[in-house]
């Protein structure tokens, strides 16, 4: 199944099945008593086991109309969540079946946004009753504040991203400096609060934030890695430039991707929308700093065999993608910026045998000057 039907199918299962209605509590009367309890759950409601259907339907009701609650919840929506907020907010409801789930699955767990799906239609509302309660807030004083939120966690999200862990202490110096403030750590940790009940990718403990790609599951796992990179320097780009981290896929595009690129393109034949995949791939194995032999298995699986020529011109192009990407291990500068002379095949692993087809005695085809058996073999 593709990913638009994929899309379409969740869509379709999220939904009510019926005429679109615009009153919460006609919403809220149509749903079943465990779509309520999980409503409920997720608005923190207290004492709903003991309520009937229609009790819960009416606390429900008074809950997520709630003023302060309805300002928490639209605090934290997420940039293509809160477009979808601003769709809804001027009109009775809008009828989109391309919309994706993640821009309305949280609003419409916390009983803020409903679908309705007419025939093969999809109907997207939000209630009259909770239109009533945002225009009860303070737009400029809630805008000013929605900004200033976004702006930190998009400042720790691309933290995460670029440097894996950091200081808070770290971390808040860049964003006061970058944005003439004067936030507190404390500030830090009541956005990160607000954000509890989210999906993140990234984590606080004992004073660090830290992306949780990295391999443990608290901060006790990781006193290696911060010992290794103790007394190397922070890459702090320009604010613009450190805020496309916020993206967790996104990646400078160097010269030596596009050398790479064009290479899989001109000389092994490839249509530009496989070597962007595989350099793409590539990319991602050299951030993690994974071996050349766990890189050269991206070729394998898109079953491209690399003869011995072939083998030779493209490792050096890939050590040339390691050498100018940005890792974890060295906050956030690539090898080459942090050593402009780096020694002689410092980066280079051992191929596959299955791939490589390199003689024993053969020259290593690092470049090394070695035969393979007392280099890279």
């Amino acid at each position: 199944m593709d990913l638009q039907k994929e899309m379409l199918q969740l869509n379709v299962n999220n939904a009510i099945k019926g005429s679109v209605k615009t009153s919460l509590k006609d919403i809220l009367g149509q749903l079943t008593k465990d779509r309520l309890n999980f409503i409920a759950a997720n608005c923190a409601l207290s004492g709903r086991s003991k309520l009937k259907k229609q009790e819960l339907v009416d606390a429900l009701c008074d809950r997520i109309t709630s003023v302060s609650k309805l300002y928490s919840a639209f605090l934290t929506a997420e940039p293509q969540e809160w477009d979808l907020v601003n769709r809804l907010l001027k009109v009775p409801y809008i009828q989109d079946n391309a919309v994706y789930a993640d821009a309305y699955l949280f609003l419409m767990d916390k009983g803020l946004i409903f679908s309705f799906l007419e025939g093969d239609k999809l109907f997207f509302v939000m209630p009259e009753e909770v239109k009533a309660a945002y225009n009860m807030l303070d737009k400029n004083a809630f805008q000013k504040q929605r900004n200033a939120n976004q702006l930190v966690l998009r400042y720790m999200e691309a933290a995460a991203n670029l440097y894996g862990i950091i200081p808070m202490t770290k971390l808040i110096a860049i964003i006061n400096d970058q944005n003439g403030i004067n936030i507190t750590e404390e500030k830090l940790l009541d956005i990160r609060l607000s954000v509890s009940d989210k999906v993140l990718t990234w984590d606080i403990q004992r004073g660090f934030l830290f992306s949780d790609s990295l391999d443990g599951e608290d901060l006790d796992d990781y006193e290696a890695f911060l010992e290794s990179v103790k007394d190397k320097p922070y890459y702090i780009p320009a604010k613009e430039e450190l805020l496309l981290y916020a993206d967790i896929d996104y990646f400078e595009k160097t010269p030596q991707l596009e050398a790479l690129k064009t290479y899989i393109m001109q000389e092994l034949g490839k249509v530009e929308k496989l070597a962007e995949a595989l350099v793409d791939d590539i990319q991602l194995a050299c951030a993690m700093e994974e071996p050349l032999s766990v890189i050269m298995e991206e070729f394998d699986q898109r079953k491209i065999r690399l003869n011995k020529k072939q083998l030779k011109e493209v490792t050096p192009l890939i050590i040339n993608v390691h050498n100018h990407t940005r890792m974890w291990s060295n906050r956030g500068f690539t090898p080459d910026e942090l050593s402009p002379k780096p020694a002689r095949n410092s980066n280079v692993v051992q191929f596959p045998a299955a791939s490589a087809k390199i003689g024993r005695n053969e020259p290593c085809p690092c470049g090394s000057g070695k035969k393979h058996k007392k280099c890279c073999l």
